[in-house]
């Protein structure tokens, strides 16, 4: 390892500097836990199973074993029931912005995030006014169409 030092006294210096601890090599049951919760547990959720390893070390482990973990950003968009706001949020993930930068770059709260999902639970219309910022964002038009409904017009498809 170093030239002219010897095993004590390397080891001597590592305590002396507080490297003491050394972790231990995954085991082949850690292994199958990694690869069986892999699909539907990302490295949070694989740390409470394995609670001695950080989740970095769960991360890079996959990364070896070849696994994929868990990204509940790749998850489909949720459908809210209110067809502007979900072609909105559509519209955003296609475009790679995330619906919470969406709402902070509008500054419309979190109405796309979350408000919307509430509003039509309760039956309420929706939020015309950060409809029309999103609108003027994606360089978009709104088209009334019969009995007070609306489609959005996406210029560029």
């Amino acid at each position: 390892m170093l030239p002219g030092r010897s095993r004590n006294s390397i080891s001597s210096k590592r305590n002396s500097l507080g490297f003491t601890y050394r972790r231990p090599p995954f085991t082949r049951g850690e292994d199958e836990e990694i690869r069986r919760a892999a699909a539907t547990k990302g490295a949070t959720g694989i740390s409470h199973i394995l609670p001695h390893r950080m989740k970095w070390d769960i991360t890079k482990r996959a990364q070896e074993l070849g696994v994929t973990l868990f990204n509940s950003h790749e998850l489909p968009l949720k459908i809210l029931g209110e067809p502007l706001a979900d072609a909105i949020r559509k519209r955003a993930r296609e475009d790679g912005i995330s619906v919470r930068a969406l709402d902070a770059e509008l500054g419309t709260g979190l109405y796309f995030t979350s408000c919307a999902a509430l509003r039509a639970q309760r039956g309420s219309k929706p939020n015309m006014t950060a409809i029309r910022k999103a609108i003027e964002f994606f360089d978009a038009a709104l088209i009334p169409g019969p009995e007070g409904t609306f489609t959005i017009d996406w210029k560029d498809e």
